[in-house]
């Protein structure tokens, strides 16, 4: 603990994501396609998760680590504005399959281009050897976390 508060890496991680999140929301604003909403960084985490061919909403929540539950509001959300579509499986009508719209696969370019922005800006501040080391050490764990939850370790 340090006086401005938890230094273990939950923390640490929680300060550096509000940090990105403030510095996207506003930008993401501006590079929204016409006619659409701005995206928030767990829309476009979701959107960017989504294969253009579908998936199902159990296994896109499972990728996510989500619940169901949770990904259905956010998903309805999305569909509503245009940002994805559902449908039912063909080979189990019971089976929801969500997949993004080009309006959706449009908002996820924008805000990927303001999220390498924001990156380049985060790499220049704290050094480019650093920052590499940064991001090699997170592609670790996250490829030792969805190995260890039996997700392809890409």
């Amino acid at each position: 603990m340090t006086d401005e508060g938890p230094d273990h890496v939950l923390a640490l991680l929680g300060y550096a994501m509000d940090g990105l999140r403030r510095e996207l929301v506003p930008r993401m604003q501006h590079e929204a396609p016409a006619g659409s909403t701005p995206l928030r960084p767990s829309q476009v985490r979701l959107l960017s998760l989504t294969p253009r061919e579908g998936m199902r909403v159990t296994d896109l929540a499972d990728r996510l680590g989500m619940t169901k539950q949770s990904l259905g509001e956010l998903a309805t959300a999305l569909e509503r504005d245009g940002m994805l579509e559902s449908g039912r499986d063909p080979s189990d009508g019971r089976v929801r399959i969500l997949r993004p719209t080009d309006t959706g696969l449009a908002a996820v370019a924008a805000a990927e281009r303001v999220i390498a922005e924001v990156e380049a800006e985060w790499r220049a501040r704290v050094g480019p050897d650093r920052w590499d080391q940064l991001r090699d050490i997170l592609g670790d764990v996250a490829r030792l976390h969805r190995s260890s939850e039996g997700h392809p370790a890409s």
